[in-house]
């Protein structure tokens, strides 16, 4: 349990945490009446269980009624989604969303669901950045020593993602087009099962969520080569960005979004998302997710604003696949 987690379920157990507002004597809430569950596409241990852990419990206390997480890996999290967009449209059941689904159609066309038709926006959770790892035994200790090491051995260097279509797969496919090396590609199941190999010296990198991973960093577990984006982060100012080193890194980061099966009622998208926008100001939380590299957003953030999101996204990854010739998943 990361320390993040031990301090918010500290503060919930000693009642310290978000006040909710008791309902009027002899009524109950329309929505909820009983616990909701939110299905991830990923396995424990990573970033989007750290973001769900830590909204799940703030929002058990805000809604009134236990927020139960499910994990269903696999597909870059596009198995989970599809069986999410088959479910009962009543608030229940909520999804996940990660930049992964906004690729599906390219990247997983065999898989029957379309992410902007299926599902409705509740709310926009967390932005996030990505970097590159080796493990502390490793030879490699910045770019440099990466990209001298692919020049030298094609082929031979090993960068691991979490799954075919993540971000993570698709920055290592940016950085070898703009670098012109050639490193393969090895996608695992979840980015934690690809830590383990790292760690142990069975893969060379992984690119993966910093909140995943920012414990190992700072204990020395594994060592950093670089931010994969255009600026370092404060949770870890002395990592350079790969933009540094003159390579493109305005694609780096990812995001994580709350939405619900296409025909949920409009009241209760409205009271999700009066339920997150309240959870996302609170002043502990915040402060817990900024110590693991978590950007929560801030003001306006409503279900129009992530569907225009959503749209943006789809219509520029889907230009980066093709710009790249990255091929879909078999």
């Amino acid at each position: 349990m990361s320390p993040g987690i031990k301090k918010l379920a500290a503060l919930i157990l000693a009642g310290s945490s978000v006040p909710v507002a008791p309902a009027a004597a002899g009524t109950e809430p329309v929505y909820p009446q009983r616990p909701v569950t939110l299905v991830l596409g990923f396995p424990p241990g990573g970033a989007s269980d750290l973001i769900a852990r830590h909204m799940a419990a703030y929002m058990t206390l805000e809604l009134g009624k236990k927020v139960i997480l499910e994990y269903k890996p696999g597909a870059a999290g596009n198995i989970a989604a599809a069986d999410v967009a088959r479910a009962t449209p009543d608030g229940y059941t909520l999804y996940l969303a990660a930049r992964p689904n906004a690729i599906h159609r390219i990247m997983y066309p065999h898989i029957d669901y379309d992410f902007q038709r299926d599902f409705t926006p509740v709310g926009m959770l967390a932005t996030v950045p990505l970097v590159m790892i080796t493990g502390q035994q490793s030879s490699l200790h910045d770019l440099p020593d990466v990209l001298a090491a692919a020049r030298a051995q094609p082929g031979k260097l090993v960068c691991a993602s979490g799954g075919i279509g993540t971000t993570e797969h698709l920055l290592c496919e940016v950085l070898k087009k703009a670098a012109h090396v050639d490193i393969v590609h090895a996608p695992y199941r979840g980015s934690a099962p690809a830590l383990v190999d790292l760690m142990a010296g069975r893969i060379d990198l992984q690119i993966t969520l910093v909140p995943g991973v920012i414990s190992q960093i700072k204990s020395g577990a594994v060592r950093p080569i670089a931010i994969m984006g255009s600026r370092r982060i404060p949770a870890l100012p002395d990592v350079p960005a790969i933009e540094e080193y003159l390579l493109p890194g305005k694609e780096g980061e990812t995001w994580y979004a709350l939405v619900a099966p296409t025909g949920t009622p409009a009241e209760v998208i409205d009271r999700l998302n009066g339920a997150v926008n309240s959870v996302l100001q609170h002043p502990t939380l915040r402060q817990v997710m900024a110590d693991l590299a978590f950007d929560l957003p801030e003001g306006r953030n409503t279900p129009e604003d992530l569907s225009a999101f959503v749209d943006r996204e789809v219509e520029r990854w889907t230009a980066v696949l093709r710009e790249r010739n990255i091929e879909p998943a078999r």
